[in-house]
């Protein structure tokens, strides 16, 4: 690891200085070296400057991964603007809420979501320019292509000189009694981030870093790509995971390291064996959360080496692990840089051995998020008695190691993303003949969770689940879309009339429970 705390784009100009000819993307067969990257998004800072971006001004990037989200993402920051990934995914009210919330000016979007953005346009009032990738355009908005933009940009070099305290992502992470809250990491907090990552990897320069995570997640940005600026190693960047395709993908561009959720790992060993699988290249794969079962059927099979760990969007990896001789299920030892305990419901410690929510602070200044982004009421709750809270329960053991028992507060994670109970259940009650409803974690065979919906009705109304989960496509991200439903004649609720949702988990499938996975209910299924 070269040089000290840097933003991406002077981390990625002193690469470019040490090494122009050196591959720093690797995407879909073509290469990109460093030097070629620093001169590409130098002239489309200097284009995005004459559209009128600068310092401060919140820049949405709504893209799958390609090589565009890094030009966007690098060029803006040598401007001084504030990046808000956006999941491709959103829609509807989620969309809307996001882009508002950030008073985000700039939006770079795909062509294909166009019409996702065209139905939230009235309620989005500060935007004022769309950068389209592709061809297309809505009204009410300036639209300029990215080609065009990034063909009219001068080559000449930025002067901005970097507040490494400031800005420089804004990541919606989920609610649970309220709205998403944008999270705002500063510049320093990206890069330590990204160090952490490539020192518990062992990542250099000559390593080849894969990921087919989403870059709109904090985890292809900062724990790959900032390690991999970091270190002057290579990103091996993939549209999406493919289950079928990965060890080819892999073996194309001789990874050494992939970073993976536990929920891909379920998926690829149901998949049949190839002759890919053992090839002789080394890789290292960062999988969180892992189960002890995952990790002895992966090695197994693969002869993998892993590291692991436990962390939040507001604080980063507080723990880290690899996983050999590492107790089944833990999720690793409290990072050197952060401060780790587990408290009871007043913040007191929990004896070693008994249930509490993780509480975390850094031994290093500027390395957890800032602030949530204009609430300093849900700033001052999270981080109450000098620790920030994370609403997950867990459990240590007697030598030190912590491992993950549930979530306290009502986020449902599901195939790599953060779901908020919250606003899924505001979306839901829009159906028509929905009274009220209630989401919940159901434990799934990939990992992590699958979700259920129950519901109940306004009087007279009926249930058709093929029509809701038709209407369900159309207005939810796809990843919210429960698998499981049933209506109830009433939910289970507290004396003051909170739902209780742990009655609820505990009688999770019923003969009544509808799983769009089978198209059937439980007890037709069985």
């Amino acid at each position: 690891m070269t040089g000290g705390i840097r933003t991406v784009d002077q981390l990625l100009d002193d690469r470019a200085a040490e090494r122009p000819e050196h591959p720093f993307l690797l995407f879909a067969g073509e290469s990109t070296t460093y030097g070629e990257m620093a001169q590409r998004t130098t002239r489309l800072a200097n284009a995005l400057a004459d559209l009128g971006m600068g310092a401060g001004d919140r820049v949405a990037i709504m893209s799958g991964n390609r090589p565009e989200f890094l030009d966007v993402w690098i060029a803006s920051t040598r401007l001084g603007a504030v990046e808000v990934p956006v999941n491709t995914a959103l829609r509807g009210r989620f969309l809307s809420y996001l882009l508002a919330n950030a008073g985000a000016r700039f939006l770079v979007v795909e062509a294909e979501l166009l019409e996702h953005v065209a139905a939230v346009r009235d309620d989005v009032p500060d935007l004022e320019t769309l950068i389209v990738l592709g061809a297309g355009r809505i009204d009410g908005v300036r639209c300029v292509a990215f080609d065009e933009v990034l063909a009219s940009g001068a080559e000449a070099p930025l002067t901005q000189t970097a507040d490494l305290t400031a800005p420089a992502v804004i990541g919606y992470t989920s609610g649970t009694t309220g709205p998403s809250k944008g999270v705002v990491l500063s510049h320093r907090a990206a890069w330590y981030a990204g160090a952490d990552a490539a020192v518990e990897r062992g990542l250099t320069r000559d390593d080849v870093f894969s990921t087919s995570l989403p870059l709109f997640h904090l985890n292809a940005q900062h724990l790959t790509t900032v390690a991999v600026l970091i270190t002057g190693a290579t990103l091996a960047l993939e549209r999406r995971f493919s289950a079928s395709g990965f060890w080819e993908s892999l073996a194309a561009v001789r990874a050494t390291h992939v970073n993976v959720i536990g929920a891909m790992l379920g998926i690829m060993l149901r998949q049949p064996p190839t002759p890919v699988e053992w090839t002789d290249y080394p890789r290292m794969t960062f999988a969180g959360p892992l189960t002890g079962e995952l990790v002895r059927e992966a090695r197994r099979r693969w002869n993998l080496g892993f590291v692991t760990g436990y962390g939040a969007t507001e604080s980063g990896i507080v723990t880290y692990a690899g996983t050999d001789g590492l107790p089944d299920g833990s999720c690793g030892l409290a990072s050197p840089h952060f401060e780790v305990d587990l408290v009871d419901d007043d913040g007191n410690p929990v004896p070693r051995g008994e249930v509490g929510e993780f509480v975390t602070r850094p031994r290093r200044a500027g390395s957890m998020m800032t602030r949530y982004w204009g609430d300093p009421e849900k700033t001052v709750e999270a981080f109450r008695d000098l620790w920030y809270h994370t609403g997950d329960l867990g459990r240590q053991d007697a030598d030190g190691y912590f491992f993950f028992v549930d979530r306290k507060k009502d986020a449902i994670r599901r195939r790599g993303e953060n779901i908020s109970s919250f606003e899924l259940e505001q979306a839901l009650q829009e159906y028509p003949g929905i009274a009220e409803a209630a989401v919940i974690a159901v434990d799934s065979e990939l990992s992590e969770d699958d979700v259920k919906a129950c519901f109940t009705l306004v009087p007279d109304a009926g249930f058709d689940p093929a029509e809701f989960f038709a209407w369900a496509a159309d207005n939810i991200p796809r990843f919210m879309i429960p698998r499981y439903v049933e209506v109830l004649d009433q939910l289970p609720r507290t004396p003051t009339q909170r739902v209780e949702k742990y009655r609820l988990r505990a009688d999770a499938r019923t003969a009544r429970t509808w799983d769009a996975q089978r198209g059937a209910y439980l007890e037709e299924s069985q």
